[in-house]
């Protein structure tokens, strides 16, 4: 108590210091009249030096809300100077302080709201919680500031009081001592079906997605990671109820990629997603593009373009055609020249080249009808119009449109099948193709030319180019060159960001990762970085053969678990020690990321069978994260279920396939195309032996392939083969590509 006796300090007034920020977000904010700081020790002590309150504004640049908030709110003088005089401000990037804005959202969403926006929190210079909100107009919110500081004024020892009482409940309920003893058995055998039932329950088969309204986001961690794997496992089951629900898994995720394919939410004139759809068709999205959707979303249209159980004929090509449009954006627009994927692109951009000053949500992305007909001309315009449902009035629905932004504009939203444009028109549907492929890059021109572009987030995230790097892995063996022209740099674009992280967010002498970089090293690492850049380092090895990258994830996982794994209950902390984070939160539940424990429970498994020495350590870490999670996985396991993904991975059981040979051998490469893009195999594990460069680092991790690198030092082989082991016994090596895809196809 303290804390709140004695006179304050007298100190020089604060001023913004944003400018010394590298976050884009925050130098977005290096302008307002607030006394903005950054999170520092030194702030902190500010704080507890004056016997003032924190106002802690968390956000990211690519926010529209945080744009309305700022300028409504912190741009204003009158504001402003209430929130310095009673406050110290403090501004935080919630990409590159995820463990910062994860104890302030679990406060706001525990005791105030269910929501996904950032949050508004005021702290005692203690840093515990005491308010916390979103977005309020800027009446209320002085309203706010000023009852506040009243309170903190005039009651102060409740205030601290109440404040530490809060901590204690949010603690309590990190704690999963109580939880009851668990069976693996019991829960492998009985989430995925309540998932996939979940699932089912709130599918749009209309529309596509999970539930009958808006707004809708894509959310791969808790729907397409399960759903692809209900689909493969059970595809051919002797089971006639369990195989029907295998179809329904693959019919469901497939409506769902071919909403996204032809939705409003995909940008048809430049490529890549929008974050989330308002609306319950897809048709209006809200406009930023997150690195992170691109690389899940792109990654389950992959797996889902290889299952044997598609609903038709075209959802193959429609999965393909998304995945191919997603790493084309990615590679054109947010790689950076050094080989790192920036963070985002914002959802506002400025009204014109004359008034870039004058921000409007969707501003680089809608049309209004005159200029679209104007850059198509009188031939093409009416098809294309007809077909993406372009009018004079607008197509966008005012429930969706909250500011009145987009009256009178258009969102580019396939709105009729070609063969219906075709019949309303007399032309045929190649015809009706061939006037949409033409209009795209006249759309862009123009779009290009006369619009300012959307500010570009262009701090690298070492977690988000994890899941990119996933993405680019499986898109350079599973899109066919042929139709597909970046499938031929998916795996190099893969290997410079890797290289960029390795170079420039990885700390060789301490083991550790940073979160982010921009001019510089940001934040240290945080579980989902290593978590999500181990899974991308697996991926990319099993892809190119290439032993430095299984190697990297190896100890990268020691690392994580030396760091992150708690020890006394079991599963992983999300955040990493620091004194200044009240509570080490766990976060095991899915959402627009997978968790990170969820993650790390698939890469246990797969490292057990690539550095099977360690396995036993491997297996028990992730059975302590599915106990720590044992009973919010039997109430609600929709939640966790890419967690629940893990399981169903582990009853399953994995596969190891073995390649010998050169990696520039043709049986070699299509040995791997066989093994990994034939079919969905979720229980997979891919390990390569280079007779002339034999994977020694792996032999040290690995017996079974120590034994192979030893016999074929011993006697070369003839002939590049393929092997599988299975509980550390391998069938005998198989010298025919077609023998090869029998056995991965009746696997």
């Amino acid at each position: 108590m303290s804390q709140g006796k004695g006179k304050a300090a007298e100190l020089p007034p604060l001023t913004n210091t944003l400018d010394k920020a590298k976050s884009p977000y925050l130098l977005q904010h290096k302008n307002n009249p607030v006394a903005w700081q950054e999170w520092k020790p030194e702030v902190i002590a500010r704080a507890k030096a004056e016997d003032k309150m924190i106002f802690l504004s968390v956000g990211y640049s690519a926010c529209h809300w945080c744009h309305v908030l700022a300028h409504e709110s912190f741009e204003d003088d009158f504001v402003a100077k209430m929130m310095n005089k009673y406050f110290i401000n403090i501004k935080v990037d919630r990409e590159e302080r995820p463990d910062v804005d994860r104890v302030y959202m679990n406060y706001l969403q525990t005791h105030i709201t269910n929501t996904d926006n950032s949050p508004l929190s005021s702290l005692t210079p203690g840093l515990a919680p005491v308010f916390a909100g979103t977005y309020f107009p800027k009446g209320r919110f002085l309203s706010l500031l000023d009852k506040i500081h009243e309170l903190w004024t005039e009651d102060k020892e409740r205030v601290i009081e109440n404040s530490q009482n809060v901590l204690e409940q949010l603690r309590d309920m990190q704690d999963v001592g109580s939880s009851s003893p668990a069976d693996l058995a019991d829960l492998a055998a009985e989430t995925p079906h309540k998932v996939y039932a979940h699932l089912l329950k709130g599918y749009d088969k209309k529309n596509g997605g999970f539930s009958k309204r808006g707004p809708k986001f894509p959310s791969t961690s808790q729907n397409l990671v399960l759903l692809s794997r209900y689909a493969a496992y059970y595809a051919s089951s002797s089971d006639a109820k369990k195989k029907e629900e295998a179809r329904q898994a693959a019919e469901m995720g497939a409506r769902l990629l071919r909403a996204l394919w032809e939705g409003g939410i995909r940008d048809w004139v430049g490529s890549g997603l929008a974050r989330y759809s308002v609306d319950q068709y897809f048709r209006v999205p809200h406009f930023e593009k997150m690195l992170y959707d691109q690389g899940q979303v792109a990654q389950s249209a992959l797996e889902f373009s290889v299952l044997p159980n598609l609903p038709d004929s075209n959802s193959q090509k429609i999965c393909r055609d998304l995945a191919a449009d997603i790493l084309e954006y990615t590679a054109r627009d947010l790689r950076s020249p050094d080989g790192g994927f920036y963070s985002a692109e914002d959802a506002d951009s400025g009204e014109s080249l004359e008034h870039p000053e004058k921000h409007i949500e969707g501003g680089f992305y809608v049309w209004e009808k005159a200029e679209f007909d104007d850059v198509l001309g009188p031939e093409d315009a009416p098809i294309a119009g007809y077909f993406w449902a372009v009018k004079a009035s607008g197509n966008v629905d005012p429930s969706t449109d909250i500011q009145g932004e987009l009256k009178g504009k258009n969102t580019l939203y396939q709105a009729h099948p070609y063969e219906a444009v075709a019949d309303k028109f007399g032309v045929s549907v190649d015809q009706v193709k061939e006037v949409i492929a033409r209009a795209i890059p006249k759309l862009r021109a123009q779009r290009d030319k006369t619009r300012p572009r959307p500010h570009l987030d262009d701090k690298i995230l070492t977690g988000w180019n994890g899941l990119m790097i996933s993405a680019l892995a499986l898109g350079s063996v599973i899109l066919p060159t042929e139709q597909y022209p970046i499938a031929a740099k998916c795996a190099g674009l893969a290997s410079e960001a890797v290289a960029f992280i390795k170079s420039n967010l990885y700390d060789a002498n301490t083991g550790k990762l940073a979160r982010s970089w921009r001019e510089g090293k940001g934040p240290i690492g945080q579980a989902d970085d290593y978590a999500f850049f181990i899974k991308g380092l697996l991926d990319l090895y099993e892809v190119t053969g290439k032993e430095e990258h299984l190697l990297f994830a190896i100890k990268l996982q020691d690392t994580l678990d030396a760091d992150f794994y708690d020890k006394e209950q079991g599963g992983y902390f999300a955040s990493a020690p620091d004194p200044h984070i009240l509570i080490r939160l766990r976060d095991n539940q899915d959402g627009a990321e997978p968790a990170a424990s969820s993650v790390t429970a698939h890469n246990l498994l797969r490292l057990s069978s690539y550095a099977s020495i360690n396995a036993e350590r491997y297996q028990e870490h992730a059975a302590s994260t599915y106990r720590s999670n044992a009973d919010m996985l039997k109430r609600a396991p929709y939640a966790f279920a890419t967690t629940v993904a893990a399981l169903l991975d582990n009853e399953q059981g994995y596969r190891e396939y073995i390649i010998t040979g050169s990696p520039d051998d043709e049986f070699v490469k299509e040995a791997r195309r066989i093994i990994i893009a034939s079919t969905y195999i979720p229980n997979k594990v891919v390990m390569s032996i280079d007779p002339a460069s034999p994977p020694l680092g792996l032999a040290e991790q690995n017996p079974v392939i120590q034994s192979l690198v030893e016999e074929i030092q011993r006697k070369p082989e003839s002939r590049p083969s393929v092997r599988v082991c299975e509980n550390g016994a391998c069938h005998l090596p198989v010298l025919d590509l077609s023998e090869v895809k029998k056995m991965v196809l009746n696997a």
